[in-house]
């Protein structure tokens, strides 16, 4: 396991890497720059990294794992559905407001990875997806949501609400407000017609400021 410094380096340059392959094409970044940015030595990123392709691949791979372990570590079989659902949509908004850039890679070469997935990309996503069944089965048992549903279409469209939430240029408080809307939006489509879902907490984590009040 490498220790405090040496994970430092890598997050140092998984971030700076990140920011830039997503300003620019593959081609349009160099090694150089983002040492230089990273404030690492070539040398030493060439340590961490084979190629700037195994660099490109590996903020999605790490990301993605970061990600798995997030939203496993939050998942309780013991809650109810809406109370993990919930947890699972927080969670996502705060991981991809952290690492905006993850998103934008992941997705731009969604395709490439499906065709070859010898970095195991694929594979991670896919225990996302099995987390997200593990969710709506729940529901389904709760009689809470429609059996049937293929759940890497709603994995999908969760995944496409929180980046398209991430984006508003909201504060962090109405943002949270905005989780619970869109969490009972998403419920209207995915759950058993006639049950009203409504997502309401009286306190949120984040209060609102003095000026904002």
């Amino acid at each position: 396991m490498p220790g405090a410094k040496q994970r430092d380096k890598l997050e140092r340059v998984l971030g700076v890497a990140g920011e830039l392959f997503a300003a620019s094409d593959f081609q349009g970044v160099c090694m150089d720059r983002i040492a230089q940015l990273a404030g690492v030595g070539k040398g030493t990123l060439y340590n961490l990294f084979e190629s700037k392709e195994d660099l490109y691949f590996s903020i999605i791979r790490s990301r993605l794992g970061e990600l798995l372990d997030l939203l496993e570590r939050s998942y309780d079989g013991r809650k109810d559905t809406l109370k993990n659902l919930r947890s699972l949509i927080l969670h996502l908004h705060k991981f991809m407001s952290k690492h905006p850039h993850f998103y934008l890679l992941w997705k731009r070469e969604e395709n490439t990875l499906a065709r070859s997935d010898r970095l195991g990309i694929a594979a991670l996503y896919g225990r996302i997806e099995s987390l997200v069944l593990r969710v709506l089965e729940r529901g389904v048992e709760e009689g809470l949501v429609r059996p049937g549903l293929d759940h890497e279409l709603v994995a999908h469209l969760i995944l496409g609400m929180i980046d398209g939430l991430r984006k508003a240029p909201e504060n962090v408080y109405r943002r949270e407000e905005a989780l619970d809307e869109a969490l009972e939006v998403l419920m209207k489509g995915i759950g058993v017609e006639g049950v009203e879902v409504r997502v309401t907490y009286d306190r949120y984590q984040h209060a609102r400021s003095a000026d904002e009040r």
